[in-house]
């Protein structure tokens, strides 16, 4: 029994000793493991490390040059004093609206209305252009502005002014002061841009300043309308854009400034791919007159047209669409003055061919106020040529409206799925009509109808087609019957007021 007993604790003695042994090395091994070297970094092709080391070079050269503009705007507001009258609440209105009358002199409140001051506050990005102290920015960014911050990026803040500004191009350049040279970035050449390149946002979104996105140019637009702004030759671009970026710089690969930020498309405030800078070269055009003049000088014609296509082309006359259609001539501007109708079309300015409303608008623009210019017209397909004594374009233009109305009962004609009807008190009344218009107005457009597709609205005075009257219901029946909508149909139309030509042509 003594035997049986020593050899079995000599078993388990033998297997506790192989359990040791075994867990040793166990855990011998996972600390080895816990404590080996890491596995070598992920090998990253040269041309991408080259990449951002081209992202952080440019954000180093560019961002010096960039500041952040705070303004200020101090408001006015009246505020009647004849609903308070209980002495408890004195102290809170002499606190709250500046101060107790003197000694003697009648309480502010009793009888009368106060003003009180109200500060806004808003905030945007700029870049310094010239070491002087010279800054680009948006003008929407400083509009209004009674005080102007402008803060660079080692901190330091300056009182700034506003020397230079242009409305419509939504462009100023403020002045601050210094003792000694500013970092100044470089202007590229935004005419030499491509869809596809690499390009920097740089500004101060959400007041977070210095801040730095990365995209692309994701295209080159010709014209947009931006909440009430109308911006031309937009670059549009992928890389974050914010509110408080408007002014800041859009930088190439090679830190040239190609463009200044201005807008975003969103509806809920923030980026959502889709930026819009100015063109640099568009700025480059008036700088000269901002920073010495403090404004833009431009000729003003005074006429609003629309481009020449095949339709218009083949109503006018003309072999092949070219230049552009007057739509509605300025009272008492310079084409007015001239002798211009609405209707013609432009085709020729200062002994320039135009060929398309932005040709028009450059050459016009480019043109100082009070100087002559020679503008041939088509007319009635006659070529007829006016000495024009160009005006001072104004800084105000007027807003579009339209007007949308139901019909009222009465007597109608329908035409491609399009209803009119005769101009009549009634009429006027609903669809507020200027008294003495002449014309049928659009009253019904049946959804899907040929008519549906001609760009036509309710509420739409159609003056006349392809050129000849429609006073009457008469005369706009005799007038479709002779229209070929394979050649083409041209309205002429006052929409709320505004008078425009309006195409169509069946594909």
């Amino acid at each position: 029994m003594g035997d049986s007993n020593g050899s079995m604790k000599k078993i388990i003695l033998t297997v506790l000793a192989v359990c040791v042994v075994f867990g040793a090395f166990i855990l011998g091994r996972s600390k080895g493991k816990i404590y080996e070297a890491p596995p070598a970094a992920i090998s990253v092709p040269k041309e991408v490390v080259g990449l951002q080391d081209a992202f952080i070079d440019v954000a180093d050269k560019v961002k010096p040059a960039v500041v952040s503009i705070y303004t200020e705007q101090v408001v006015k507001e009246v505020v009647p004093f004849d609903y308070f009258f209980s002495d408890p609440f004195d102290q809170f209105f002499d606190d709250f609206f500046g101060g107790k009358p003197s000694p003697g002199q009648q309480n502010p409140r009793r009888g009368r209305s106060r003003y009180y001051q109200k500060k806004t506050e808003g905030a945007g990005s700029g870049v310094i252009i010239n070491a002087d102290g010279y800054i680009l920015t948006n003008y929407h960014v400083v509009k209004d502005a009674d005080k102007i911050s402008v803060k660079l990026s080692n901190d330091k803040e300056y009182a700034g002014r506003v020397i230079g500004k242009d409305p419509r191009t939504d462009l100023a350049v403020v002045k601050i002061k210094h003792w000694g040279p500013f970092p100044v970035a470089v202007l590229g050449d935004s005419d030499k841009i491509r869809v596809g390149e690499w390009v920097l946002a740089i500004g101060s979104p959400f007041g977070l300043e210095q801040t730095v996105t990365a995209g692309i140019i994701s295209a080159k637009r010709q014209s947009m309308q931006i909440y009430n702004n109308y911006y031309r030759d937009l670059i549009q671009t992928d890389a974050s854009i914010n509110m408080g970026n408007s002014g800041g710089p859009l930088v190439n690969i090679r830190g040239e400034v190609i463009g200044i930020n201005t807008a975003i498309y969103s509806q809920s405030g923030g980026s959502v791919g889709v930026g819009f800078a100015i063109p640099i070269n568009r700025a480059k055009e008036i700088l000269d007159s901002l920073m010495t003049v403090g404004k833009v000088e431009r000729g003003y014609l005074g006429v609003n047209f629309k481009e020449v296509d095949e339709v218009i082309a083949r109503q006018s006359g003309l072999k092949e669409p070219t230049g552009v259609l007057v739509e509605n001539v300025v009272e008492n501007a310079a084409a007015a003055k001239a002798g211009m109708k609405r209707g013609d079309i432009i085709i020729e300015f200062d002994g320039k061919k135009i060929s398309s409303p932005e040709g028009l608008e450059t050459a016009v623009a480019k043109t100082m106020p009070g100087k002559k210019a020679a503008v041939t017209v088509m007319r009635a397909g006659e070529k007829k040529v006016f000495e024009v004594v160009l005006g001072e374009w104004p800084e105000e233009a007027a807003e579009n409206t339209e007007n949308a109305r139901p019909e009222k009962d009465g007597k109608a004609a329908v035409w491609k799925g399009l209803k009119v009807k005769e101009i009549t008190k009634d009429i006027i009344d609903e669809f507020n009509l200027s008294p003495g218009e002449e014309g049928v107005v659009v009253v019904e457009i049946e959804s899907g109808s040929r008519a549906d597709e001609m760009g036509l609205s309710v509420g739409d005075v159609i003056r006349s087609i392809n050129r000849q009257k429609t006073t009457t219901l008469a005369e706009f029946d005799a007038t479709v019957k002779n229209v070929n909508l394979a050649d083409g149909v041209l309205f002429d139309i006052n929409r709320g007021g505004n008078l425009i030509y309006q195409t169509y042509i069946e594909k």
